[in-house]
């Protein structure tokens, strides 16, 4: 994708900020329990994904789509909570500071980065892939409209046709 933003608000307390090569901000989010085992499907703890992992994961993502760090305004202050990625098959999102989980972000972030999507004119997002056991995210993208498609193995796989939103 071209010409991305270096930031996208989605909100006055919440915005995107294009990834610019720290991925050691990032580290410690997928190192948490929740984060590697709802995004990574990892459950063994001797697999944590390190930082050469971390930054596999950013290299390929920046190259595919349009990443961004979500940053929340904390004070006079921007701080990176998670991340997400805009591409037209399986768009990442994880929100990787605890506190920050529940509260109603990734929705708002989500809603963001399909209207960015929209402009871009990617009429479908596919492939979208939500481990069985992540009720969270699947309430999350069932409500922005994404549809189920099939279940491979322990994955729940689903769509979105742009238009319908």
């Amino acid at each position: 994708m071209t010409n991305q933003p270096k930031i996208i608000k989605v909100d006055d307390k919440i915005r995107l900020r294009a990834y610019d090569g720290n991925y050691m901000l990032a580290v410690p989010w997928y190192q948490d329990e929740t984060v590697y085992y709802n995004s990574e499907g990892i459950t063994d703890p001797r697999e944590i994904p390190d930082a050469e992992y971390v930054k596999a994961m950013y290299d390929y993502l920046s190259v595919h789509g349009e990443l961004y760090f979500i940053e929340v305004l904390e004070g006079e202050k921007y701080i990176p909570i998670g991340d997400v990625t805009l591409k037209e098959e399986n768009p990442p999102i994880a929100i990787g500071v605890a506190k920050y989980r529940g509260a109603g972000i990734g929705a708002k972030v989500l809603k963001t980065i399909l209207q960015r999507a929209k402009k871009l004119e990617i009429t479908k997002i596919h492939g979208t892939i939500i481990y069985d056991y992540n009720l969270a995210s699947q309430r999350l993208y069932e409500k922005l409209g994404f549809k189920l498609m099939g279940i491979k193995e322990n994955k729940k796989i689903y769509e979105l046709e742009l238009h319908d939103i």
